[in-house]
């Protein structure tokens, strides 16, 4: 039976959860395997979700993300049934001014450099897993990674060199068991979701990491995550650093776990302006900041809820906006306000043992796909496993 959710102006009503697939119990998967989902489209317009098939480490994206390795599910019937994804289930990309698809930079792991014994950081954590460099004193470190576009006409897909222009960048350097790893610049391009149109011909993407500010060259609070956006007016081959949100102490007051303002995720909202969803932890809140110059300064950060890993943000033809979110339980909220500025309250979806991350596809301009992981989800036999599941949203006018 689907539930409905009635507010003053429209009301949510949410479809039966549906298994898109299953692996096994979470005693012998354990963290990483079959969980964070993501819905994207195909280049045929089908349904894509995918998930993580390897260990959520730094020294484990390549095993967890990547085109090479072909996890998911795809649905040719907006979500009710699933098949096995095979190489023909390209993800489409964002569409550029120049008629091609971009395609984000693919995830790479952190890797041990010998050059790094030459320099000295400029700032190290305490306990010594941390340390930042500046990048633009270490010439071995490049500020270039290879991207891909793809003809939609041709399904040709071509690799291109990316160049990111980031004022005071940081090399992020994590010590592992007694090996110092340089985190890489294909990561900080290409861990968070696909690029955002910006109205006018270009792109916008939004990140984070521990770093300097891009102004001033500080760190706002050592130790912490920040976000920063760019922008690219040639079709991806370049990237210049337009705007940051800095993690200052009042942000993290609530809890001493909190990591700073991270995992951003960017829309363009009804009425022209953008809004971003942070995350500051596992049980810390998740915040909302708002721009109206086209993601040159933002407004002040206001708490979005209590929670919120890995934010998600989609806004729908109707003017609905959905955000979905979680950790602990797994929470979906609308908006009818065209600044989202204004949300209902959080629907508690009873999600109790997940990763809590979720994902929000529209497939109209009324229905969107919602994703989440359950841990313990009875399969066939009544096994409790590790499970990814979607349920259909459709706005009510």
């Amino acid at each position: 039976m689907s539930t409905v959710i009635r507010y003053d102006r429209f009301a949510l009503e949410l479809g039966d959860p549906v298994a898109v697939g299953r692996g096994d119990t979470y005693e012998k998967l354990g963290w990483g395997p079959w969980q964070f989902p993501g819905l994207s489209r195909t280049a045929e317009g089908n349904v894509l979700c995918t998930w993580a098939v390897g260990e959520d480490s730094i020294e484990g994206y390549e095993d967890s993300v990547g085109e090479d390795i072909l996890n998911g599910a795809v649905s040719e019937d907006g979500g009710v049934s699933w098949r096995p994804r095979t190489r023909s289930d390209r993800i489409r990309g964002v569409l550029m001014g120049n008629g091609k698809e971009y395609q984000k930079p693919a995830a790479r792991n952190a890797y041990p450099a010998p050059w790094l014994n030459r320099y000295t950081p400029a700032w190290r954590s305490d306990d010594g897993r941390l340390s930042l460099y500046r990048a633009d004193r270490i010439p071995e470190f490049p500020m270039k990674c290879a991207a891909k576009e793809t003809d939609p006409a041709t399904g040709e897909t071509t690799e291109f060199e990316m160049r990111i222009r980031w004022p005071h960048a940081a090399v992020q350097v994590y010590r592992s068991g007694d090996r110092e790893l340089v985190y890489p610049l294909e990561s900080t391009m290409g861990i968070m979701g696909q690029a955002v149109e910006d109205g006018e011909g270009g792109l916008f993407f939004a990140t984070y990491g521990h770093g300097f500010s891009a102004v001033t060259g500080e760190l706002s609070t050592p130790g912490k995550y920040n976000v920063w956006v760019f922008r690219s007016t040639d079709c991806g081959r370049s990237w210049d650093w337009i705007s940051e949100v800095l993690t200052r102490p009042e942000h993290c007051t609530v809890d001493p776990s909190c990591e700073g303002f991270c995992e951003p995720n960017l829309a363009r909202m009804p009425d022209g302006s953008h809004v971003m969803l942070l995350r500051t932890g596992s049980g810390c809140p998740s915040w909302l900041v708002r721009s109206t110059d086209g993601c040159r300064t933002w407004s002040e950060p206001v708490v979005f809820d209590r929670c919120g890993v890995l934010p998600q943000l989609r806004v729908l033809g109707c003017g609905v906006s959905l955000a979905g979110y979680g950790r602990p339980g797994v929470f979906l909220r609308a908006s009818m306000d065209p600044s989202g500025l204004t949300w209902e309250a959080p629907v508690d979806l009873g999600v109790k043992d997940s990763c809590c991350y979720t994902s929000i596809l529209p497939l109209d301009d009324m229905n969107a796909l919602f994703a989440w992981s359950d841990f313990r989800h009875p399969g066939p036999d009544g096994v409790p496993v590790k499970t990814i599941l979607v349920r259909r949203v459709t706005v009510r006018l």
